[in-house]
């Protein structure tokens, strides 16, 4: 089940009241287990655009906010295994936050925590590039090129400074 909530940050200290009044938890089986995914507009981005570290930075508040969900379903009798939260500031507005539950594949609790999704999607896609082009599938222009569109579709530039360095 997906359920958005506007106007809100992870940061709310009501988000979890605000998450109590959006949520039909009797729509749950309490016999499954679930796992959780979470897109929010993470702020952080927009705000530290120039700093290098930002977009990886994970930090306390996110697993506060994860434990406020988790604790939140507990309550209410519904297990939860898996745990995904994932920033971007694509795709979402300012305060937005998406929340879908689903029937989990796991046995096994974990919390994963990717401030900027966009990485996220970068990593896994360049990963599959690396793959074809060591499997001789593309070519290393095309290879580069396909990396170039990539990064250009995420919106993610590199560090001028480190293409400035000569050993």
């Amino acid at each position: 089940m997906n359920h958005k909530l506007f106007g809100k940050d992870i940061t709310d200290a009501d988000i979890a009241e605000s998450l109590k009044n959006k949520i039909a938890f009797s729509q749950y089986d309490k016999e499954l287990e679930y796992d959780i995914s979470v897109d929010f507009f993470n702020q952080d981005l927009q705000d530290e655009v120039l700093n290098d570290n930002v977009s990886f930075e994970i930090k306390r508040k996110h697993y506060i906010f994860i434990k406020a969900v988790r604790d939140l379903f507990e309550l209410n009798n519904i297990k939860i295994n898996k745990f995904y939260l994932m920033g971007t500031v694509l795709g979402l507005d300012k305060g937005e936050i998406a929340l879908s539950v689903l029937k989990s594949s796991s046995t096994k609790k974990s919390n994963i925590v990717w401030p900027c999704k966009e990485i996220f999607i970068f990593e896994d896609s360049k990963n599959k590039l690396d793959d074809m082009l060591y499997n001789n599938q593309i070519s290393e222009e095309d290879y580069e090129s396909n990396l170039e569109y990539l990064k250009d579709e995420l919106s993610i530039y590199d560090n001028e400074d480190e293409h400035g360095y000569i050993n």
